[in-house]
């Protein structure tokens, strides 16, 4: 009840006033009704997910025998009106489901109820799909893997679409984040593609172009840059996932050809959903929950730091068991219906608070949606989406920050502050890290079909992330007495156009040509001004004017690229097909000689089970091939000769800054897949294979300047070459499914091997966190002191220098998934992963050894030294301060997580007045075993951006385990 009460007045104010704004729309739009007649009768019903019990949306349902059909809105509900009166048969379809057939009795002059749960399909080669294609395009005529989520198959309660996409499906890797409230994680498809740039995929949301790079985090812009909460905020996290209808993802360049220049890395396409004709049906989600921190430390120590500001007020001694819980919770409110074929709309609202589980960390969500459907004229359809996210965040300082929280607490009375009392290490929370993100993204989409067989679409994205990162340590604070203040005002708007045009046409009676061809253009401006102030005059409330010393900052840049693209599809008697294509492009970071850049495509598909000597029992088998390339630009200034401005004395001056390169292009990459899609046992077990094998070249290494240029810093150059290679498998299996009981199961298993063929003639060089660039070597490697014979006691350390231990992205990787379902569909799901076969740097352990700190992994030392016993190899060069040095802490990144566990309770009626309602628990990250290290969490980073070629560790703690409970409410 307590949690219910703050819950009511934490939705006050503007959360308040969307969500009347929501409920008016939604009730004003009311269809026209047909009363029944005579011998005829309606039936009503619902469909959902028989696994999750989830509403399926754009459900067909068809009386056989008759005209009459409907389509279920997003509540999963349909209305059929005017159905002859007596036995018939209602039908339920939905591409990637297997059919149901329900027979009922209908009524004249009354209302027959029935409800459908619907089974994933193993395999739908009729289902369509978006990504990387010039149009829509069925699965059977695709030559290369396309990875799907849909959201009504999700067992879990989502809590925002990274998590989403972690452990689910293979060759994708999600991680590098940490435990502050409002921080994100990198997302990586099939490993490294660049050492030198960004190795996010691209991101589209109903086909607009969206930014995909994190938000700058809050620190300070000059001097120590590290003074703040050190976690970077991620623009996925902008986005419902209650309004996520599914996500499409292709993994590389051989299907990113269509996407251009900057696809190399991969792309996610994420759709959301969409209204159905009908009255407004209403859904509604409570969420309540709580987040925990996780044990990160040896059994002697769970938490591995000195717990100053939860329960240990006194500051003395090691904290066992869990660390602080924080509560969290929300609701969402959608409608969704439509006026026949011609206006169809979808109306949400969410609410959303996140307390963190370090002191000053908290995340207030507030999000609204809408989408429309509507078509002017015969025709011509228009789809307009649009969404706005305010996202309040406040952060504890963290990380490696020297007037943070978690470094003071982890060196103990080693710290900055000399000592370890609590309250004095208390003192850094008077820093305040508040960050205002504002994002709206819109877009609309037209598609003209002036005759049959040819449709032109052309759609407009906008989409502005504007952030606001204020960072005061105000007057009185420790190590900054007289206090410092920044203000940050940072956005980037993204300007897209997408023209697509398709005709299909015959030759003869088996061959079937679809050729497609449109442009691109998308404008990507990026700007901030910083302002700085420090020593203020009194303890009030500062602004930036408050201070005697001020300081200001300002950057902007523009990255422009544009494209047009053509394929042709043949498709031979709808079992053999084959795409030929490309696409030619420009870019504003292209050096001024380089010119355009094409890249080609071609993949083919055959349906071998469409033959005539196919035998049924074998199932359904597609064979696919795929060979693309598709690029990556430099940075907005790489290719341009650049100075820096400078004071003089009272005068101005500059300094050479970059010397730039004419020639400079993108990396390219090329990349070939094979593989085959199958289903077995009348269509119980699916199975999913792809081996990919990608080649860079034109890789952009860092590369030095001759001195006698004038310009000392290096300079990207194309001289590189990098190649990776790997299989993807993803079997489901319906062990069994009757209707009273049901067993599923998943393994996905993927594989990653990468190798920097060429420098160019340039030196290894480091991309920091002990990664390497080495020719001959994984890309990137990680690079330091090996112990031969670490566990040995009495005998003189054997030791090798710029070692290298292995690749820093992980070589395989396994996640597997079971669902039970048993009495009245109530189910329980367990999702779990595995990664291994690559290292980390973890530096918080050498920060601390090396200033003597009393550190978990040498307790034991520490006794046997006391007690005069001797120690392990590792311990004398780990445990005696003066033997410490940074490289001899790499370890072995291995994990094995479970994901989530989820019960899912279908209640049906249960509540008055509902169509239906669903509850749902699930707790997520809530076990990690490592295998090598022995301290934090292999996922952790340290204070880089997603775009860290290498990961480290540093003063951070884990994402915390998550328990919530949803209550989902259809009207």
């Amino acid at each position: 009840m307590e949690v219910m009460m703050r819950f009511c007045r934490y939705v006050g104010g503007r959360a308040f006033a969307v969500l009347v704004a929501a409920l008016a729309v939604g009730s004003s739009i009311t269809p026209l009704s047909t009363e029944a007649q005579g011998a005829l009768g309606t039936v009503r019903g619902t469909v959902t997910n028989s696994g999750t019990g989830a509403p399926l949306a754009n459900v067909q349902i068809a009386i056989p025998g008759t005209t009459l059909g409907a389509i279920t809105n997003a509540s999963g509900a349909f209305t059929l009106a005017s159905v002859p009166a007596g036995n018939q048969i209602a039908r339920a379809r939905l591409i990637g489901y297997q059919p149901l057939d329900r027979p009922i009795v209908v009524t004249a002059n009354a209302t027959t109820t029935v409800t459908f749960a619907l089974t994933v399909s193993a395999l739908s080669l009729d289902e369509v799909v978006v990504t990387g294609t010039g149009g829509s395009a069925r699965k059977r005529e695709v030559g290369n893997s396309i990875a799907q989520v849909k959201l009504a198959d999700i067992p879990e309660v989502p809590t925002n679409v990274s998590n989403l996409l972690s452990g689910r499906l293979a060759g994708v890797t999600v991680g590098g984040g940490v435990g502050n409230a409002g921080s994100g994680a990198a997302i990586r498809l099939r490993g490294t593609t660049s050492v030198s740039l960004t190795n996010q995929p691209l991101i589209f949301i109903d086909g607009v172009r969206t930014r995909s790079d994190e938000y700058p985090r809050n620190g300070i812009f000059t001097g120590t840059t590290q003074r703040g909460a050190n976690s970077n905020s991620s623009p996925l996290n902008d986005i419902n996932p209650d309004d996520i209808d599914r996500i499409e993802i292709v993994k590389g360049a051989a299907a990113a050809t269509l996407y251009g220049t900057d696809a190399a890395a991969g792309v996610i396409q994420i759709f959301t959903k969409r209204g159905a004709g009908g009255a407004a049906k209403w859904q509604v989600r409570f969420n309540g929950g709580v987040s925990s921190l996780r044990p990160f430390g040896t059994d002697s120590a769970p938490l591995l730091f000195m717990d100053p500001f939860l329960r240990n007020s006194e500051g003395t001694g090691w904290i066992p068991g869990l660390g602080n819980h924080a509560a969290r919770y929300g609701t969402s409110i959608q409608v969704s219906g439509g006026t026949g074929d011609n206006l169809k709309y979808l109306l949400s609202t969410n609410v959303d608070n996140t307390d963190g589980v370090l002191p000053n960390d908290r995340d207030r969500k507030y999000q609204v949606r809408a989408n429309l459907d509507f078509q002017p004229m015969k025709k011509l359809a228009m789809n307009w989406s649009s969404a706005y996210t305010n996202n309040l965040i406040d952060q504890t300082p963290a990380g490696n920050n020297a007037q943070g929280i978690t470094l003071n607490a982890f060196r103990r009375d080693r710290n900055y502050f000399g000592n370890a009392n609590a309250d004095t290490i208390r003192q850094v929370l008077q820093q305040k890290l508040a960050t205002n993100i504002d994002r709206l993204i819109m877009g609309i989409t037209s598609t003209f079909t002036p005759f049959t067989r040819f449709s032109s679409r052309f759609t407009v994205g906008f989409d502005r992330a504007a952030l606001e990162n204020r960072n005061v340590r105000p007057f009185g604070f420790p190590a900054a007495p007289f206090g410092v203040i920044q203000n940050q005002r940072w956005a980037n708007t993204t300007l897209s156009t997408d023209w697509v045009n398709n005709y299909d046409f015959n030759l003869g009676s088996s061959v079937k040509v679809t050729a497609s061809a449109g442009t691109q253009y998308v404008n990507s401006l990026v700007g901030d001004v910083v302002a700085f102030s420090q020593n203020f005059a009194t303890p009030s409330d500062p602004t930036v004017a408050s201070g005697a010393i001020r300081n200001a900052d300002e950057n902007r840049q523009r990255i422009i690229t544009g494209g047009a693209f053509g394929t042709v599809l043949f498709g031979v008697k709808d079992r053999y097909f084959v795409t030929v294509g490309g696409r030619l492009d420009g870019n504003s970071a292209f050096g001024q000689d380089f010119g355009l850049q094409f890249y080609p495509k071609i993949n083919g598909s055959w349906v071998i089970s469409d033959e005539s000597f196919w035998t049924e029992k074998y199932g359904t088998l597609k064979l696919r091939g795929a060979l693309g390339s598709a690029g990556r630009a430099p940075g907005a200034f790489d290719g341009v000769r650049t100075y820096s401005p400078l004071p003089w004395g009272s005068a101005s001056a500059v300094r050479p800054l970059n010397l730039g390169n004419a020639d400079l292009g993108p990396e390219r990459t090329t990349e070939i897949e094979l593989g085959f899609d199958q289903s077995l046992f009348s269509g119980r077990t699916s199975v999913d294979f792809t081996y990919f094998n990608a080649t860079t070249t034109d890789a952009l290494f860092s590369v030095r300047s001759v001195p006698s240029e004038g310009f000392l810093n290096n300079t990207l150059r194309n001289v590189g070459e990098l190649q990776k290679s790997g299989v993807e498998l993803a079997v489901n299996h319906d062990v069994i499914n009757r209707q009273s009981f049901g067993l599923k199961a998943g393994l996905n298993f993927s594989t990653n091997v990468s190798n920097v063929v060429s420098l160019g003639g340039a030196p290894a060089f480091t991309v920091g966190n002990s990664g390497w660039v080495v020719q001959g070597k994984p890309a990137a490697v990680v690079r330091g002191k090996i112990i031969r014979n670490a566990d040995a006691r009495g005998v003189a350390p054997d030791t090798a220098s710029n070692y290298d231990f292995g690749p820093s992205q992980p070589t395989k990787i396994i996640s597997g998934n079971v669902s039970i379902r048993g009495w009245k569909n109530v189910s329980l799901s367990v999702r779990g992963e595995y990664q291994g076969g690559h290292y980390i740097e973890e530096g918080a352990s050498f920060n601390a050894l090396s200033r003597s700190v009393l550190w978990p992994t040498c307790f034991d030392a520490y006794k046997n030294i006391a007690a005069s016993q001797p120690i392990t190899v590792r311990e004398t060069l780990t445990c005696i301060p003066a033997n410490v040095r940074s490289d001899m802490f790499i370890f072995k990144a291995d994990f094995f997580r479970i994901r989530d566990i989820s019960l899912t309770v279908p209640l049906g009626k249960l509540i008055p007045r509902t169509a239906s309602s669903v509850f749902v628990f699930s707790a997520q990250n809530i076990f990690r075993s490592n295998f090598g290290m022995p301290l934090f969490d292999p996922e952790m980073t340290n204070n880089d951006s997603f775009n860290a070629v290498v990961r480290g560790i540093n003063e951070q703690i884990p994402a915390p385990a998550v328990f919530l409970m949803s209550l989902r409410i259809s009207y």
